[in-house]
């Protein structure tokens, strides 16, 4: 896959919206903020990756990718953690990372696609959903082409088009009547 530098800032956004609703509901049930902090420094540090380390080192991006990209981003997560003292033990914040990872992945792959048909096909930009190609390229059809009064000559000429109709002819498949001269020769 080869998203662009908007498409990756595009997606990520876009797929922590799920994480941000676990997050504020795990932050109105306990009554601490720090899980929305939580996932608003991984947003900052997944989209300060993406436009500045990710677009430059990684051209493509095989899907196997992934799986490495977010143990890198969960180690450096963990360590803003650790720096902004945020009120979460080590294992709440790495439960939550987890999870929150799982949850974006899910939106990434399963309704992304689903809500921007060509989010593949757009570098994963969330685009205006429009025809592929631009307005001034598109074919004109063939009646377009035609005058109003109809057809030149030698354009009915060319078609097959015949003012008067063909002698009939008998079918190729049927039984006829083999001359004499032809019989010898079988």
């Amino acid at each position: 896959m080869c998203p662009t530098v908007i498409g990756r800032v595009h997606s990520r956004v876009a797929t922590i919206v799920l994480p941000a609703l676990l997050g504020l509901v795990l932050s109105l049930v306990t009554g601490r903020e720090d899980w929305i902090v939580l996932i608003g420094v991984y947003l900052l540090l997944g989209v300060s990756l993406d436009t500045a380390i990710y677009s430059w080192f990684l051209k493509y991006q095989p899907p196997w990718m992934t799986g490495v990209l977010a143990l890198a981003e969960f180690g450096l997560l963990y360590v803003l953690v650790q720096v902004l003292e945020l009120n979460l033990s080590p294992a709440e914040a790495i439960v939550f990372y987890w999870v929150s990872w799982a949850l974006a992945t899910a939106t990434r792959i399963a309704l992304l696609p689903i809500f921007s048909l060509t989010y593949l096909e757009s570098a994963q930009e969330l685009r205006r959903v429009e025809w592929s190609i631009p307005p001034d390229q598109v074919p004109y059809p063939v009646i377009a082409a035609i005058p109003a009064g109809g057809p030149s000559g030698s354009v009915r000429a060319l078609s097959g088009e015949h003012v008067t109709p063909l002698e009939p002819l008998p079918s190729p498949s049927g039984v006829h009547v083999v001359p004499q001269g032809a019989r010898e020769r079988v």
